[in-house]
């Protein structure tokens, strides 16, 4: 059997072995490291796709958890003012229990409460402010309830407008009073 001679269409790997440039070990690591290569840039490719969705997982991670923390910043936020409310609400108290009815509004309904006549006459005037403090009601000075009104104007339900006070000279009826008895 005689062995044919191979034309021209060896590969280069073949041709620079028979030429005795290369030796076969060294043939079999270029052409392993070349196959390495190329798995690498394939695998590389897919490990650019999936290290883009880490990265994005990561960052909405991270913006829900800012989400989350500034929701849990508010809601402690309001809890202060709450609290800072109801210490100035009671530790400013004037209310006097009473037998004279007065009506005011709370949101859409009118509420009444019970309180003595000089509150009535000091609510009328301006000197005195109606604040909520959880479900029930209380009298509060009224520098208090514009403190209370810097931090949360909700609590304050009435509070007289002394500006009003101030008659206006083009007034038609300002030789007319409304008197400070008039309940509604």
């Amino acid at each position: 059997m005689a062995k044919k001679k191979k034309r021209g269409g060896d590969s280069l790997r073949d041709q620079l072995r028979a030429a005795g440039l290369v030796t076969a070990k060294q043939a079999r690591r270029a052409e392993n490291a070349s196959h390495r290569q190329e798995v690498r840039q394939k695998q590389g490719g897919e490990a650019d796709v999936s290290k883009l969705e880490v990265q994005q997982a990561q960052a909405a991670k991270r913006a829900a958890d800012r989400d989350r923390n500034a929701a849990l910043n508010q809601a402690a936020q309001e809890k202060a003012i709450s609290a800072q409310v109801r210490q100035l609400v009671t530790s400013n108290s004037q209310r006097e229990q009473g037998d004279v009815a007065y009506n005011f509004t709370d949101g859409k309904r009118v509420k009444r409460i019970h309180i003595s006549e000089t509150n009535r006459q000091q609510l009328n005037k301006g000197h005195l402010a109606i604040v909520r403090l959880g479900d029930a009601y209380d009298l509060v000075p009224e520098p208090v309830a514009r403190k209370i009104m810097e931090r949360s104007e909700a609590d304050v339900l009435y509070l007289a407008d002394r500006s009003q006070d101030v008659v206006d000279e083009d007034d038609p009826y300002k030789d007319f009073p409304i008197p400070d008895d008039l309940d509604w």
